[in-house]
C-alpha cells in the first residue's frame, strides 16, 4: 500500500517570517491546486519536472493583524505536495528571505535538489536557465515557472528568455501597482511599462482606449496577453484570468 506523505503545516519556526494580507489565502489556495495538478499530472509523461520561483520569498508568512495565523507561501507550497518536482530553482532579491527559505528546505524537505539565486530575477535569468537540465529525447524536461512580483517588476525580456524552454508560466501581476502609478508610468521618461511589455509604442493605444473608459489595468492585462502570444503562448490566459481582490 502506498503511504501518503505527511505534509507540512505553517508555523513560527523562529526564522524570518514576513507579513501578507488575508487576501493572499486565495492566491495560495490556487497555487496549491495548480502545483498538485501539474506535478502529479506530468509525473509519468516527462523524465524531469522542474520548478522555478522567481520571487520565492521565505516560504512561510504571517497573516497581517494576526498573532498566530501562518501560511505556506509559494516556494514551500511547491515542495509540500504528494509528488514533488525533481529539482527546484529559487530566486529572491532579499538575502534574509532567501536564507530563511534555504534553511527551511534543508530542515523540512531534506534531500531536495534545490538551487538558490540571490538578486533581481531579471538580472539572474541567464544564470538560472544555464543551470536547467538539457532537454533531449532520452531526457525530457518540463518546467513550471511561477512569477509573483510585488509590483509590475517582471521584464518582457526575461519572459522571452524563459520561453525558449518547454515551460508553463503562471504569472500573478499587481494591477494595484499599475492603478496607483498610472500617472507616472505613462510619462515618456518612465520606461517601467516599456520593459514590462517589451516595447514603447503602447502609449498611443492606451490613450485611444482610455477615451472608451478602458482602465489602465485592463489595458495592460490584454496587452500583456497579446505580447505573450507572440512568444507562442495561447490566448487562453485572457479567458481564464482570475482577479484576486485586495
Amino acid at each position: 500500500m502506498k503511504l501518503t506523505p505527511k505534509l507540512l503545516e505553517a508555523f513560527d519556526d523562529g526564522l524570518y517570517i514576513p507579513e501578507v494580507g488575508r487576501w493572499s489565502m486565495d492566491k495560495y489556495r490556487i497555487l496549491m491546486q495548480y502545483n498538485n495538478m501539474f506535478a502529479t499530472g506530468m509525473k509519468k509523461k516527462w523524465d524531469k519536472r522542474l520548478y522555478i520561483d522567481l520571487f520565492s520569498s521565505s516560504g512561510i508568512a504571517r497573516i497581517k493583524d494576526s498573532a498566530d495565523d501562518f501560511v505556506l507561501t509559494s516556494s514551500l507550497i511547491a515542495l509540500n505536495i504528494p509528488d514533488p518536482y525533481d529539482e527546484y530553482f529559487f530566486c529572491d532579491i532579499d538575502s534574509v528571505s532567501l536564507d530563511a527559505l534555504e534553511k527551511r528546505v534543508n530542515k523540512f524537505f531534506p534531500g531536495t535538489k534545490a538551487n538558490y539565486f540571490l538578486g533581481d530575477c531579471n538580472e539572474k535569468v541567464d544564470e538560472i536557465v544555464s543551470k536547467l537540465p538539457k532537454y533531449s529525447t532520452s531526457n525530457t524536461v518540463l518546467t513550471f515557472c511561477l512569477i509573483d512580483p510585488y509590483n509590475i517588476g517582471i521584464k518582457f525580456n526575461t519572459l522571452e528568455k524563459l520561453s525558449k524552454y518547454k515551460m508553463d508560466i503562471l504569472i500573478l501581476l499587481s494591477w494595484m501597482d499599475a492603478t496607483r502609478n498610472e500617472y507616472n508610468y505613462v510619462k515618456l521618461e518612465n520606461d517601467k511599462i516599456d520593459q514590462f511589455l517589451g516595447y514603447s509604442e503602447w502609449r498611443s493605444e492606451h490613450k485611444n482606449l482610455k477615451k472608451e473608459s478602458i482602465s489602465f489595468k485592463r489595458f495592460l492585462a490584454k496587452e500583456f496577453v497579446s505580447r505573450m502570444m507572440k512568444l507562442g503562448y495561447p490566448d487562453e490566459a485572457i479567458k481564464t484570468m482570475h482577479e484576486i481582490r485586495y
